[in-house]
Order: structure tokens, then C-alpha cells, then sequence
């Protein structure tokens, strides 16, 4: 092995799934030393260039039953079962020395990591990597004394920073879930880089908050909120962790004049926060939205006629925004719509499998390689109850906390 060239070596190892890599550095510390280089991430990233996707899942907010939808099996990664099972066995094997104590994730990120609680007398919390099961405690003592109070439900969420491949830092925050009449946000932010906590206050924009926060959106260092007003108008509020400008926005759905056949809901697909529903009275059209820093941009408008007449929406595909997926609970079929051209293509010869005592699909697609399963539990509920957990192209190493006092 010590007469290979290390360039070599790196030819070989970029034609590997990113799975493979967490275990290097416990097998070889050249080939740990040649992946840690900004030359071979480069390198694996143009050699995976054309793969169609990265492992993806749609995961439901209440914990119990948390995946709905799940892409796996791709070549980037290489796993053979979906995140919701990574996560599942993960925190399985986290806790099997205390049976008493539940682990549960409490929030997920865009560079792959999660928020986990254990509830037990000293209730830890962890940021972590379920796939290559790094894993860092970190502290939120002492909360203040807005926090400590049991008259609110908190909400969590996490925001990454990422440059030329390495996790500079993350940024876990506390909100309350819900805000009466309130023209201020108070969040309790932990930041990576000190080790510690502190408690900030944002100016609402444009008009009060009376809202019922649902899980946030993770992406490009923001955390993206659906929020209303007291005119019960939608919109979506998004706190920016690492700007020191304007920080916190406050952009109403674009659709709020119009007849909506769905719940609002957001997606982040290709780096942007997306917005899909059909509007329209007798001639529906099903409408796409982009959010910018100018606000909603929308990218495509399609009359769908009836053939959406019986399905839900679920997600658009993180890594393609043209296609979306679309749910019969009645005939039990999976609908790929391309929200470019029109076309559709139903998937109604799925594998039905059982896990828990509930039904679990697997549907094959276009990707041989890959696989979508669904558990169909939870698919019935408002989309604005699900929230994407996508595994990025490259593999972030959790970055070491330094408390400085």
C-alpha cells in the first residue's frame, strides 16, 4: 500500500460511497490523511457529478412514526436502508446501556446533522451525525429565566455555515412555538464556536404574530418558519444566524388573494426554499414558487385538469425541482408529476411490506441503483406537518467546540 502514489489512491477512493469513508480513519491513516484534502473532495464531487440524487427522507413532526418518504440506495452515499432506519439505529445503539431512556431528534439540519434529546434527569442534548454516528453533548445551562418557564412549548431548530466543504460552525436555537399578538422573537441560541449560550431578540417585520410555529427549515445558515398574522394571513419568517444585517424577514405567500386546494407548505430544493399548490376555481393550475431576497419568484404554472383530483401532495425532490410527489390514499398509488411539462407517470405496482404493524411501500424508479419506500401512517395529514432531511453531497465533520469564558 506505502508504494501506491497518494494521487492514485484518490482516483480509487472518489469511485467509493461517502458511507465507506466514515470508517476510515479507524483502517488507514493515509487514506483518513487523503480524504480530509480539499483536492480529493473536489475530486469526488466531479466524479459523482452525474449522480441524479443524494439519500433524502421526508419525515413527520410528532417523532413517533417520523418517515414518510424515503430515497436511498443512491450512489453518492451508498446506503442500504433509509436515514429514518440510520437514525432509528443509531439512537438505538446510543442509548442500549439505559433502557429507560428515550432519545429522540428534535431537529435536522442541511449539512446533515441532527438535534437530540434524551429525557432522562439530566437531559442532555447532542448534536450529531447519524451516518457517521459522530456525536457531541453540548450544554444549555443555564437557561434563562424566560426559557425555564413550562407556560410554553418550545420549538428547535439548527443552522449549519459550510465553506469549500468543511462545517465552520452550527448555531442550535430555542423558540416558542407559539406567539400571541407579539411584535418580538425571543430565541436562546447555542453557538458551536464558544460553547455557550445566549438569549436575542428579533423585531418582527411588517405586522404582528399570532402564530403556531411548525418545525423550522434548515438551510444556507437560515431557519425558515410558517407563520400568520392576525388576519390570519400566511407567510413565512425567516431568521438569518450568520448576517449581521437584516436578519429576520417576514415574506407573505404569494397566493394569498387566490383559491388554494392544499395547506401551505415549504420545501428547500436546490439550495432555495420552495412553495408548490394548486390554485384556481374550475381551471386548476398547479403553481411552483422559488423564494429570493426580492421574495417569491414563480417558476412554473401548469393546468393540471383532473389528474391530480384524488392525490396529496408530499415533497417536491430536494435535488430536482421539476419533479414532485403526489399520494392516492384511496387507490394507493405513487404519482411522479414533472412541474415543467406536465407529464406524470403513477406507480401503482408497489411492494407492500409491513413494519411496526403499518404499511410500507417500496416503489422502484428510474435509478436502479436507488429506491423510494413509503410509510403510509402519516401520509393523510397536512404537509405542513413534514419536513425534508437531506443528506448534502460531501461528508461535514462535526467541528470540535471551543468554550471560551
Amino acid at each position: 500500500m506505502d508504494s501506491f502514489p497518494e494521487d492514485l489512491w484518490a482516483m480509487v477512493l472518489a469511485r467509493l460511497p461517502l458511507k465507506i469513508f466514515t470508517g476510515f480513519k479507524l483502517v488507514c491513516k493515509q487514506w483518513k490523511s487523503i480524504i480530509e484534502t480539499s483536492f480529493f473532495r473536489d475530486l469526488f464531487i466531479s466524479v459523482h457529478q452525474n449522480s441524479a440524487s443524494s439519500s433524502w427522507s421526508l419525515m413527520f413532526n410528532d417523532r413517533i412514526f417520523p418517515e414518510i418518504v424515503a430515497h436511498y440506495q443512491c450512489d453518492i452515499w451508498g446506503l442500504e436502508q433509509s436515514l429514518g432506519s440510520c437514525i432509528e439505529s443509531f439512537l438505538t445503539n446510543k442509548s442500549h446501556k439505559d433502557k429507560n431512556r428515550l432519545a429522540k431528534v428534535e431537529a435536522y439540519s442541511d449539512a446533515g446533522l441532527i438535534l437530540i434529546h434524551e429525557e432522562s434527569i439530566v437531559s442532555p442534548y447532542y448534536v450529531a451525525n447519524p451516518i457517521s454516528r459522530e456525536c457531541i453533548k453540548i450544554s444549555l445551562d443555564p437557561l434563562h429565566k424566560e426559557f425555564e418557564t413550562r407556560k410554553c412549548v418550545w420549538q428547535w431548530g439548527i443552522a449549519t455555515r459550510t465553506e469549500n466543504g468543511v462545517l465552520l460552525d452550527y448555531k442550535v436555537v430555542l423558540t416558542n412555538r407559539f406567539l400571541l399578538n407579539t411584535t418580538k422573537l425571543s430565541c436562546l441560541i447555542y453557538s458551536s464556536q464558544t460553547g455557550l449560550c445566549s438569549q436575542e431578540t428579533f423585531d418582527l417585520p411588517s405586522f404582528s404574530i399570532y402564530s403556531c410555529f411548525r418545525s423550522p427549515v434548515s438551510l444556507n445558515g437560515s431557519l425558515y418558519w410558517l407563520a400568520s398574522n392576525t388576519k390570519n394571513h400566511e407567510a413565512v419568517l425567516s431568521i438569518d444566524l450568520y448576517d449581521g444585517s437584516t436578519r429576520c424577514r417576514f415574506t407573505p405567500f404569494p397566493d394569498l388573494e387566490i383559491t388554494i386546494k392544499y395547506p401551505r407548505a415549504c420545501t428547500p430544493c436546490q439550495g432555495f426554499l420552495m412553495y408548490m399548490n394548486i390554485v384556481g376555481g374550475a381551471t386548476k393550475k398547479i403553481c411552483l414558487w422559488r423564494l429570493q431576497s426580492e421574495g417569491w419568484q414563480q417558476i412554473s404554472k401548469i393546468s393540471i385538469g383532473f389528474i391530480l383530483a384524488d392525490y396529496l401532495p408530499l415533497t417536491i425532490n430536494p435535488f430536482d425541482a421539476e419533479t414532485a410527489y403526489f399520494w392516492s390514499m384511496e387507490q394507493q398509488h405513487l404519482l411522479y408529476f414533472n412541474l415543467h411539462n406536465g407529464k406524470s407517470v403513477i406507480h401503482s405496482q408497489l411492494t407492500r411490506l409491513e413494519r411496526r404493524g403499518h404499511d410500507h411501500f417500496m416503489v422502484p424508479i428510474s435509478d436502479p441503483r436507488a429506491m423510494i419506500s413509503l410509510h403510509c401512517h402519516h401520509i393523510g395529514t397536512s404537509q405542513a406537518n413534514f419536513i425534508q432531511f437531506v443528506l448534502p453531497r460531501w461528508l461535514y465533520r462535526i467541528p470540535n467546540t471551543v468554550r471560551r469564558v
